[in-house]
This record gives structure tokens, sequence and C-alpha cells, in this order.
């Protein structure tokens, strides 16, 4: 049965011959599935083919309607919060694997300092799947009731490097749990500490000589 549809990738219309299978032997699986990229941030669409790519015949993407990403040659570039589900096809339509990828909104937190005097502060030593904190590569943040309060900052200070969370006490926040979060851009992934922290305002958690453990090291997507 042939198959006809619009490809994202170049905004044709292709025919293909048949459905999309495994084709002589040869399978396709794409890559980055399950992926979390936050709004900005891009993500490279790739197939692995075994045992090679058929002709080197290039990979076409398509894309459910959506308005939380777009396709721009071969890469997903995020735009607004949601999921986004694609399917890759190659070898003239003869192979097809689908991933789903979600698509975060940035953390930004604005300093509420005026508003919101009483916050919460963690000098801490954070692990992130058992490895060290990368602050360049790494975003972790502090959500309460869902929303974001506090994003962690890299400091020194008498040969100490540690992070700093301040956690502001937000509209009614002053009750409800910590849950921290790490958004990875090195392998797109977010992580969640399982191990969540009681909010209580004007209280310090760790000290230069006796930073306060955080390992976050369960995926959430």
């Amino acid at each position: 049965m042939a198959l006809s549809m619009m490809l994202s990738s170049c905004g044709e219309f292709f025919n293909f011959e048949e459905d999309p299978d495994e084709w002589e032997g040869v399978t396709m699986h794409a890559l980055n599935d399950s992926a979390c990229i936050m709004v900005g941030d891009s993500l490279a669409l790739q197939c692995e083919f075994l045992p090679i790519n058929p002709n080197g015949s290039p990979v076409f993407w398509m894309m459910n309607e959506s308005t939380s990403a777009k396709v721009n040659n071969d890469t997903l570039v995020a735009l607004a919060p949601g999921k986004v589900n694609l399917t890759a096809l190659g070898a003239a339509g003869r192979l097809c694997d689908t991933i789903q990828v979600k698509v975060i909104d940035r953390w930004i937190v604005e300093d509420f300092s005026s508003l919101h005097p009483s916050d919460m502060v963690l000098y801490a030593n954070i692990q992130v799947d058992n490895e060290p904190w990368d602050d360049e590569t790494m975003i972790v943040g502090a959500f309460v009731r869902e929303e974001l309060a506090g994003v962690a900052v890299k400091r020194q200070d008498h040969g100490v490097t540690y992070a700093e969370l301040r956690i502001w006490a937000i509209d009614d926040q002053h009750v409800g749990n910590v849950q921290l979060r790490c958004y990875d851009r090195r392998n797109r992934r977010l992580y969640v500490s399982l191990n969540d922290i009681e909010f209580d305002a004007y209280t310090t958690l760790g000290t230069l000589s006796d930073l306060y453990p955080i390992n976050i090291n369960t995926i959430y997507f």
C-alpha cells in the first residue's frame, strides 16, 4: 500500500511504495527517545542503522501538529512547554521509528528579596546521577508546589566551592516540600531528587565546613 505524507523537514510530498518496516535485513533506530529540552535549546535528530544506512539515504522527520517545537535541518528547536512526537523515515520510507521529546519552560528566577524577605538557604554539595554538579551544563532548580522557587548558583569562599540555593517564599509558599530537579544539557535529561526537603523560611541548611549533601539521581524524563 502506497504511503503519502508531508515531511516537515523539507515541506514536500513523497510517495513511498510500501509501508515502513525492516528492509532487506536493515533496521533503523531513532536516537534521543524520551529526551527533555528547555525552551530555546535545540536537539540534533539522529538515527542509527544496523548494519549500515542503505545507499546512504537521507532521513526525513515528521512531527505531530505542535506549537512546542519546530524541525529545522534535522534539528528540533524548542519553542514552548509541551510534548512532541516525531517520526523518522529512512531508506525511501521503508524504515521507520518514533520518539517523544518533552519541552520544559526556562528556569529563570527573579529577585524577590524586596517583596518576599523570607527565604530558605542551602549551602550544598550537589551530585547529579552520582557525579559532581557542573554548573556550565546542568541547571538545578528548586520547586515548591510545582512552582520554580530557586536556582542553584556556584559559589567559592575560603577555598571552598559549593552551590548556593536560595528558595524564596513566593505567595502562599510558606508550607510544602521542596523538590530538587536538574536539567542536564549534556544528555538532554531531566533528573529529580526523591528526598524532598520541607520548606522552612529563615532556615539555613549546610555550612562551608559541612555542606548539605544533595544527590539528584532519578530520571524524571
